[in-house]
């Protein structure tokens, strides 16, 4: 059983290109579980969350999620990234992607991988 971190580009000024990445986590997130691994989408439970903060700026949210995140790198063996418009561009996921090479563990990108998961 693979331990998984999905990583997807999130934030964008339209709102519907946000929720549509939430809704692309979902199905990966269930195709992995599908496929009998475990897997923490980090989209799929920050943005419903994120929907309800009402204490912090938009601009601080990632600084909110940091420490979170960190518990859930550490948890995990691999990295999947989510390769929608935009993933190469995230800072977030760059920083996902240097945790994970720097331990030596599997980095790929979801169309890479995909077939792993039918």
């Amino acid at each position: 059983m693979r331990k998984i971190f999905l990583a997807c580009p999130y934030s964008h000024a339209d709102k519907d290109v946000v929720h549509g990445r939430f809704l692309a986590c979902n199905k990966v997130a269930a195709q992995i579980i599908e496929a009998g691994h475990v897997v923490f989408s980090q989209v799929s439970m920050s943005h419903p969350v994120n929907l309800e903060l009402q204490k912090t700026e938009k601009a601080n949210i990632g600084k909110l999620w940091a420490p979170v995140d960190a518990v859930f790198l550490d948890m995990m063996q691999e990295l999947i990234i989510l390769d929608l418009e935009g993933w190469d561009k995230s800072a977030g996921i760059q920083r996902e992607i240097e945790f994970y090479k720097a331990r030596g563990q599997r980095v790929s990108l979801w169309s890479d991988v995909e077939s792993e998961f039918a």
